[in-house]
């Protein structure tokens, strides 16, 4: 049998590319800084996960489009993101944490 390490950056990548497909979501830009970040000298980041053992706990920071429903959209990415570090790693997530850090408008005739 051969053992093997998943990197922080691979678990994040898999996060963003199961959140692509979804309609009216999309993980934060990274944009303004508060001051606590200032003073740490840490910048936020759209996908935060923490491993412990074989167990994940996943944090996102999303944008939702104006009119989607916030709840079902962080719903839908909970169970996205839950089924597919599962499928794909083995590893079992014990939370998805959802923060909607902005709700957008678009124009319904923007590109």
């Amino acid at each position: 049998m051969v053992d093997y390490d998943l990197s922080e950056s691979a678990l994040v990548s898999l996060v963003t590319l199961a959140l692509e497909g979804q309609k009216g979501l999309r993980l934060a830009q990274a944009g303004g800084r508060s001051v606590g970040e200032v003073l740490s000298g840490r910048r936020s980041r759209p996908v935060r996960i923490e491993r412990e053992g074989d167990t994940l706990v996943v944090d996102l920071q999303v944008s939702v489009d104006y009119g989607k429903s916030v709840i079902e959209s962080a719903k839908e990415a909970q169970r996205t993101v839950c089924d597919v570090l599962t499928a794909s790693t083995g590893l079992k997530v014990r939370a998805v944490n959802v923060t909607v850090v902005a709700v957008e408008y678009k124009e319904p005739n923007a590109a």
